[in-house]
């Protein structure tokens, strides 16, 4: 359920952030969207009362999920400061990343699409609470759930379409935008092993995530320059070439962050705390205090990659992915052509150019499968509405998605896809008898 501190000053619910001063603290984007749920209108609907807030208009097609609210641009930094002076909840930029926006470069910080990790969100709702999206899920370093041990998905795993966890109108957190079924499961498919690498990097985010909750934490430009020099001195003599080689890096990034003060990505970072033995962000924060250089670093044996020099192209062989596709479309239980392209580390744009009948064939399959599957949720449901907008009728009372969520069950409800002409039908045949 969502806690709402009772505030009679402030405009909009004052709810607590979930998973305060823990590697699982809130992103800014699900408190929004939960915000909105606990109001009960759209997100679009919310977005203007935001936006009127910071004295600006939505423009003509605005999409609010365009805006990247978790990271340490402008954007964040205006939703934060306008979302704290209506709820009156203070810090609310600890849900995003921009207690580091001066030791952290922008580029390549954003996750590409909405993830999840399933466990997270099973967890949620077993334990009563409402489920909430990660901030660590925003972040395109991380790959996986340092909780469980998992790959985080994209896809949803009933409709199987990506884009599932957010980009709509109305969203509620944990459930699918798409059909409305939970995205707190996997896919029946076997998972891929997840490396060390990913596991490491998903830790020390988590150790980044927990710091900056604590308001004291003031992270500066010029720290994390004195921090990377004395690392270069301590580790290779002063020798930036021999450190940049160490860590993987260009020699003229390593000398332009020394010399005049640049800010690292977040990858650079990652590289450099591995190499040094150092918590990302004691590194960040320039915290050298209790530091010494270790005898043998033990994440040598990891592997975090280079940046800057680009990977050899994958080289696809497509008759052997073409045979799997077919073996894919005569499983028992059908899956999309977004998650074939997923278990075969692909694009799906891909299959349809390189295997366009196989993935064609997969891909109908699917819809076939939906379809039914759809059909069969609205027989389950239709009776328990229905008996729902009799007693709403004759109570004399409206029939609105509000008195519908209190009558029938939340699972039920939210499996319907296509729910309000489901219902304008029902009132129809009711209006007729």
């Amino acid at each position: 359920m969502n806690h709402v501190v009772r505030n009679p000053r402030s405009v909009l619910h004052a709810l607590d952030p979930r998973g305060w001063n823990t590697p699982d603290v809130e992103s800014l984007l699900s408190y929004f969207c939960r915000l909105a749920l606990s109001h009960s209108v759209s997100v679009t609907s919310l977005s203007r009362i935001v936006v009127r807030e910071m004295g600006s208009e939505l423009r003509e097609g605005f999409d609010w999920h365009e805006r990247n609210l978790s990271g340490l641009g402008e954007a964040a930094e205006a939703w934060a400061g306008a979302l704290a002076a209506l709820t009156s909840v203070g810090h609310l930029d600890r849900l995003t990343l921009l207690p580091w926006r001066q030791v952290i470069a922008q580029r390549g910080l954003a996750a590409k699409g909405g993830r999840w990790c399933p466990e997270c969100l099973e967890e949620d709702r077993s334990s009563g609470a409402s489920p909430y999206f990660r901030l660590a899920w925003d972040i395109a370093a991380v790959t996986t759930c340092h909780k469980h041990h998992a790959s985080l998905v994209d896809v949803c795993p009933d409709c199987g379409r990506p884009g599932a966890r957010h980009r709509a109108t109305y969203v509620v957190p944990g459930w699918c935008t798409h059909c409305g079924g939970f995205l707190g499961r996997r896919a029946s498919q076997s998972q891929a092993t997840v490396s060390p690498e990913a596991m490491w990097t998903a830790r020390q985010i988590g150790l980044l995530l927990s710091a900056q909750c604590d308001s004291t934490i003031e992270p500066t430009r010029e720290g994390l320059r004195t921090a990377i020099g004395e690392l270069v001195a301590r580790l290779d003599q002063g020798k930036s070439a021999s450190f940049a080689r160490r860590v993987g890096l260009g020699k003229g990034t390593v000398h332009h962050w020394v010399k005049v003060g640049g800010v690292p990505t977040l990858d650079a970072s990652l590289r450099i705390a591995l190499h040094a033995g150092l918590p990302l962000p004691k590194l960040l924060a320039g915290d050298l205090g209790e530091w010494s250089v270790p005898s043998a670093i033990a994440q040598r044996e990891l592997d975090l990659g280079s940046v800057g020099i680009r990977r050899a192209p994958r080289d696809l062989d497509w008759e052997s992915m073409r045979a799997e596709l077919a073996r894919l479309a005569a499983l028992p239980v059908p899956i999309s052509v977004a998650q074939a392209a997923q278990r075969l580390s692909v694009d799906r744009r891909h299959l349809y150019l390189q295997a366009n009948k196989e993935a064609r064939i997969l891909g109908e399959r699917w819809k076939r499968y939906v379809r039914s599957r759809g059909a069969e949720v609205r027989a389950r449901a239709r009776p328990y509405i229905e008996a729902a907008c009799r007693a709403l009728i004759q109570e004399g009372r409206a029939i609105t998605l509000r008195e519908l969520e209190a009558r029938v069950p939340h699972d039920i409800l939210s499996s319907v896809e296509h729910l309000f002409d489901m219902l304008q039908n029902i009132k129809q045949e009711l209006d007729a008898n």
